[in-house]
This record gives structure tokens, C-alpha cells and sequence, in this order.
């Protein structure tokens, strides 16, 4: 339902909205007007005395006043079912009205409208003044354009006329319509190879190696992680290392006065301090923290980007247009995600011309080079090692849940030598690219002009479904046969778009169908696919879950998976324990041949 006109403008919520505030409203004042009705009639008798007429007007009036608003409610309500009614306003100053002489005849002081106008704009100027003043003092004009476009879904849906409530429908719907489709679809073939094949061996070899190197990239986030996945014990471990002061053999830059972040990153890596090469907690837009250690098990210096932990960062991550890399390799094709792109080139000035990487290799000249980093730290370590291969031709990469839109299909292929990324479940953000998001509007926009149930049973709906699962056959689109059934739809497509967006073309018969101009970007490296086998519940506990691994092929990253997990599969924790689950089961199966090596799809 598109946003509510009244007094004059368009509101960021629909007619439909107002379902279950109205019910809300409904159930407190039905329950007031009973309770006066039982105050009065217990006391009826009693009123005969001085001013006990005057009293008894006061509720008898009160009473009359509570029904009627209590009717305009009802018949608001009811309006607000409806599907695609846009017959509400005309309640609204019936409503209003009767809310102030509420008010007035029990003696409540209401704030004139100018008050009210006053006091939101007030309210928003003091948010927009302490956004900009958390940006930074420099750039804070810039700042104030890059906070207009903080959230993904408001510059997603810029070009809709479709209010928060609509989307969640869409997000609804889309879920219950993609499980309805996995459902019906044939099984898909397992191509099995013998415990021994070399593609097994390989898969199993670098399971082991992401199961090492997660430990460094989920280091880079320093205490606040470390906190996180040890509640009760973690202040307790990291506390013997804060406020101690240590004469450190290691290059520290940015802020870690008490030394809380270094004491979480010793104790998540195993490491000791006589092993790490440089530190750095120095954070702002295009420059990420980063670690740079020895790590004397894999005889590797690794380098561990930072991902996404500040405001900074979310800049970063949504400075989405295309720069071509400047890397020296023979890819014609080198257009990369900007933000992330700078991110990596200010790593490698610092790892270069600050001589880290020399001084590393200067005292471990036989070991090898690995660059990891989880999110958006998993983005900059791809672009960082392909940058370094020229230099370091035997370089590897984990990027742990990187992004989807990092750079061109020719730097895809050429990444797959020397690049490893990891992926669990329906993570978001392996899926998350410009081409993607606009195919998600899409499809939201679809489904949600072809659906003809009220909106208020939709996210009902989907909140048992998500909760508590069920049968997914919830009607979503509509065509074919179907068509019939159709009569009268959440919202009709002509309406859907307020203008035209750049990523349709105008030659197009219908806005939805055009493509998109935005260049494809892909993922980095081949693609190790975790996915949770059975159902541990919707919301269940990861360390019970079993895992299951296959080389994935990048087109099952090509569309934004809805359900519970997609943003949870994402968090570093969640990954580092299906990686714990899923390496330990198969360290069990290697004693077992006679069953093959469980969970093990190779596609």
C-alpha cells in the first residue's frame, strides 16, 4: 500500500498500518468504558447527594464520548483490512477531533499542533546534528550525504512509492515462495567420488586451512568480538593484559591505551607476543585496522584485515560504484567495488612503503604469505593479495563471507588459483551486490502487487512461519489460472514505481522487466559452501547443528536468499562454530571408510 496522503503530504506508513494499533487502541478503551461502566453502576445509588448529579453527567457524558470513539476506531480498523483501500483519511478528522475533546473533557492539557510540529523538527535536527558530529570534523559535508544513504533498503526502494510495512510484507512472502518452490523441486543429483579422490583431499585440506585462518581474521575485531563469544569468561581472560603497561617488540598504531584489543587478539590466536609484526586499530573511511603475524604452525606471515565494526566502515561499504583495479596482472577486465578497493590499496601502501611485509620476510624468509579477513575484511584481503601477487607469487587468500559485488567476472576466474572463500547458509552478504538488490526490489515489488491478501495476515502469517515454520503454500504470486482469483491486489504494478529508476530502461513495456545497467560484480576465489544439514530449528542453537561442505559454483550466490539466518549465518561467532562442528564430524569419519566421508557434496 503506498504511503498515507494527509494534511497535505505523504506519511512513510499506509492505510493498511493502522491494524494493529487500532486493535491496541480498541482493547484499552473497550476496557476503560467497562470499567467505568462498573464504576457508575456500583455507585448509581450513591449519587443523590451534592454534586453527585454533576458527577453523574461527567461519566454518563464520558461514557457516550469513549463509545464513539471506540466506533470510529472499529470502523477504522475495519477500513485498514481491507485490501488496497484508500478511503482511511476521511476518518481522521473525525478521530482527531474526538481525541481532543477527549482530552478537553477530561481536563488534559493538550500541546497546541504547532507545538507538536515544532518539537519534531527540533527532535530531527538534534539526531542529523549528532550524526554528522559522529562522522568526523573534516568531512562532516560530505558526511551528511554519505548518513542520507546509510540504510540499504530506504536508497534500495528511493524510487517506490511502498512504505516499511510493505516491504516486510514483500520480505514475507518471498520467503514462504521460495521454500514453496525448494519444496517442489526434484532432488538434486549428489555427485559422490571415491574418500580418496584428490578433489575430496583438496576440499578437506583447505576446510582445515579456513579453520585455522578464521582465528586471524576473527582476531582483527579485537575485544568487543572476543566479549561477544565469551560472555562470562572473556572480561575475566583479557583483564590480566589491560591497563598493564609492556615494552612491545611489535609496531602499534591507532588507539589500544589499555591494551584490551591486543589481549583478546593473543588469546583468540595462540599467539605470542614475539610474533606479531605490526598492529593497527587506525580506523576511517577507506582505511581499515589490520594485524600482521607470524604464524610459526603454517610456517605463514598473515596479514588479517578488519571487517565491518564502525560507522566508518558502513561508509566504506556502501561506496559501491565501479573503479577499475590498478593491479598488475594481464586481466583486461578490472572493475572493482570502489570502497573496497581503496581499503586495500591504503593496506598495501602501509604494508609496502612502511616495510611491514619486509620486515616480516626478513625474519621468516622461507615461510609464505596469507591474507584473510572476514565481511568487508574478507573484500580487502582478496583485492590486498591480488594486488601482492606480483610480488609474492605464492600468496593465498581466505576471505571468510565476503561480498558479492567485489569486482568483474575476469578477475573472478583469475582469482581462483589463489583465492578461497567461505560461505554458511543463506549469509546475506555473499549474495549482497548492486545487480542483486535491484533483483530483490524486483521481486519484492512483484510479489507484493500480486498478492490479494490484506497485509495485516501476511505479516502475521509470516511471523508464525518464521517462528514456528509450517506449510509454505501462502498465496504470493499470482498468474496463470490463477489470475482469476486476483481481484483486488495489494497494489497494481503501474503504481509501484514513483519515478523511474536508472536501472530500467525506458524502452520496456513494464518497469519490472527491464534489466538492470548496473555492471555485475561476483564473488572472490572458489567457493566453499557450508550449509546446515536437517532442521535444528528455525532459531536453534549452531553448536548443535550439523554441517555439511561442496565447492560451489558462484551462480548459487546470483539472488538474495530470504529466511532467519541470513543475517546470523554472517556473524564471525556463527561461522567460527560451524567450522569447529563441521571439521571435528569429519575428523571423526576419517576412522570410518566403510562410510565415505559424511557431509561431502562436490559439485
Amino acid at each position: 500500500m503506498p504511503g498515507m496522503v494527509l494534511f497535505g503530504r505523504r506519511w512513510a506508513i499506509a492505510s493498511d498500518d493502522l491494524v494493529f494499533p487500532g486493535f491496541f487502541e480498541l482493547v484499552v478503551r473497550v476496557l476503560w468504558w467497562i470499567g467505568i461502566l462498573t464504576l457508575y453502576l456500583m455507585h448509581r445509588g450513591k449519587l443523590d447527594c451534592a454534586g453527585g448529579a454533576l458527577l453523574s453527567s461527567y461519566l454518563i457524558v464520558l461514557m457516550i464520548l469513549l463509545a464513539v470513539v471506540i466506533c470510529t476506531v472499529s470502523a477504522i480498523m475495519c477500513v485498514s483490512m481491507r485490501v488496497g483501500s484508500s478511503s482511511l483519511p476521511r476518518w481522521f478528522p473525525l478521530s482527531l477531533s474526538l481525541t481532543l475533546w477527549e482530552g478537553k473533557w477530561l481536563h488534559i492539557p493538550l500541546p497546541a499542533p504547532a507545538t507538536w510540529i515544532v518539537m519534531i523538527q527540533a527532535s530531527y535536527l538534534m539526531a542529523s546534528r549528532r550524526q554528522l558530529q559522529a562522522c568526523g570534523k573534516p568531512e562532516s559535508s560530505s558526511c551528511a550525504v554519505a548518513l542520507g544513504k546509510t540504510t540499504i533498503l530506504g536508497l534500495l526502494f528511493r524510487d517506490t512509492d511502498l512504505v516499511p510495512s510493505d516491504i516486510a510484507a514483500g520480505l514475507a512472502l518471498l520467503h514462504q515462495q521460495q521454500d514453496n518452490i525448494r519444496n517442489n523441486q526434484e532432488p538434486a543429483q549428489v555427485v559422490s567420488h571415491a574418500p580418496g579422490s584428490s578433489q575430496e583431499a583438496d576440499l578437506d585440506a583447505e576446510l582445515e586451512n579456513c579453520h585455522h585462518y578464521m582465528q586471524f581474521a576473527a582476531a582483527a575485531y579485537g575485544w568487543p568480538l572476543y566479549i561477544y563469544r565469551n560472555p562470562l569468561t572473556g572480561l575475566c581472560r583479557i583483564g590480566g593484559d589491560c591497563c598493564r603497561s609492556r615494552t612491545t617488540d611489535y609496531d602499534l598504531v591507532g588507539g589500544d591505551q589499555l591494551n584490551c584489543h591486543f589481549g583478546s587478539i593473543l588469546h583468540t590466536t595462540g599467539l605470542q607476543y614475539r610474533d606479531f609484526i605490526h598492529v593497527s586499530f587506525h580506523d576511517k573511511v577507506y582505511e581499515l585496522p589490520f594485524i600482521v603475524a607470524l604464524d610459526h604452525r603454517k610456517e605463514s606471515v598473515v596479514v588479517a584485515v578488519r571487517g565491518t565494526m564502525s560507522l566508518q566502515d558502513v561508509l566504506t561499504d556502501l561506496s559501491a560504484e565501479s573503479e577499475v583495479l590498478d593491479v598488475d596482472c594481464e586481466v583486461q577486465d578490472r572493475l572493482a567495488h570502489k570502497g573496497i578497493s581503496q581499503a586495500a590499496r591504503y593496506v598495501y601502501r602501509r604494508l609496502i612503503n612502511d616495510g611491514i611485509l619486509s620486515q616480516a620476510f626478513s625474519i621468516a624468509p622461507e615461510y609464505r604469505l596469507v591474507i584473510v579477513g572476514h565481511s568487508l575484511g574478507g573484500g580487502a584481503a582478496a583485492l590486498l593479495a591480488t594486488m601482492l601477487r606480483a610480488a609474492y607469487p605464492q600468496v593465498r587468500c581466505y576471505a571468510f563471507s565476503p561480498p558479492r559485488g567485489l569486482w568483474s567476472k575476469a578477475l573472478h576466474e583469475y582469482s581462483q588459483s589463489f583465492i578461497v572463500s567461505l560461505v554458511l547458509g543463506k549469509d546475506v552478504i555473499p549474495r549482497l551486490s548492486v545487480t542483486n538488490l535491484e533483483d530483490l526490489k524486483r521481486r519484492i515489488l512483484r510479489v507484493v502487487a500480486h498478492c490479494n491478501k490484506p497485509k495485516y495476515k501476511i505479516l502475521l502469517h509470516g511471523l508464525w512461519y518464521e517462528l514456528f515454520g509450517g506449510n509454505p503454500n501462502f498465496p504470493t504470486e499470482l498468474d496463470g489460472g490463477d489470475q482469476e482469483v486476483l481481484t483486488q491486489p495489494l497494489l497494481g504494478e503501474q503504481s509501484l514505481l514513483t519515478r523511474w529508476s536508472p536501472a530500467y530502461s525506458f524502452s520496456s513495456d513494464s518497469p519490472l522487466d527491464s534489466s538492470p545497467k548496473y555492471p555485475p560484480l561476483y564473488p572472490p576465489g572458489r567457493i566453499i559452501h557450508l550449509q546446515e544439514e536437517g532442521a535444528s530449528g528455525r532459531f536453534g542453537c549452531c553448536s548443535a547443528a550439523q554441517y555439511s561442505a561442496k565447492w560451489s559454483h558462484e551462480a548459487e550466490f546470483s539472488k538474495i536468499l530470504i529466511g532467519p539466518k541470513m543475517l546470523t549465518d554472517h556473524m564471525p561467532d556463527i561461522l567460527m562454530r560451524a567450522l569447529d562442528s563441521l571439521v571435528s564430524d569429519r575428523a571423526a569419519c576419517v576412522s570410518c571408510p566403510a562410510q565415505g566421508v559424511s557431509g561431502v557434496d562436490v559439485a
